[in-house]
């Protein structure tokens, strides 16, 4: 050993070293949430839960019951059965999505050709009973309350396809 090595080592100058690394994480800012009580925002892309929008209008679901959602899905965990009303439209009679099967890939919402399925930014799917995770027509209409939340968090934003078009 030389003696600079053996100096190293009486100074614990490696030690030291470690320490001052450790030490700066106690001035930065931290970045823990105490969930609860506080709660994170959401990245715009962020795929969270589904909903089945309804046109303004009508009131009626936007789903023509093309059953392309169900048919691109991997996990298979999307079932429509379709019907034809008295004026010659198609719509679900049922839809019904899993989402204790789902994966959450938003292939779903990118096939629909009238933009009727979205994903929401909503995360809190906890529950203790497996069949609340069995989502119907009537819970995917009721959750687009969150998709009209998030489309006026977007208009408020500015980062819609407006802005998307003026970024350079």
């Amino acid at each position: 050993m030389d003696l600079v090595e053996i100096i190293k080592k009486g100074a614990f100058v490696d030690i030291l070293r470690g320490m001052s690394v450790t030490g700066t994480y106690f001035v930065v800012d931290k970045v823990t949430v105490e969930y609860p009580k506080e709660k994170l925002q959401t990245y715009p892309r962020f795929r969270g839960v589904h909903a089945l929008l309804s046109d303004p209008e009508t009131g009626d679901t936007k789903c023509v019951a093309c059953m392309l959602c169900a048919t691109i899905c991997p996990s298979q965990c999307i079932s429509v059965v379709g019907e034809e009303t008295s004026a010659g439209r198609s719509h679900p009679a049922s839809f019904e999505l899993d989402l204790a099967r789902c994966v959450f890939c938003g292939l779903c919402e990118e096939v629909c050709p009238v933009a009727a399925i979205v994903m929401t930014r909503h995360y809190e799917l906890a529950t203790y009973d497996k069949a609340d995770l069995l989502l119907t027509k009537a819970t995917l209409t009721a959750n687009q309350v969150y998709a009209c939340k998030e489309a006026s968090m977007v208009a408020d934003s500015g980062s819609g396809p407006e802005a998307e078009g003026k970024q350079t």
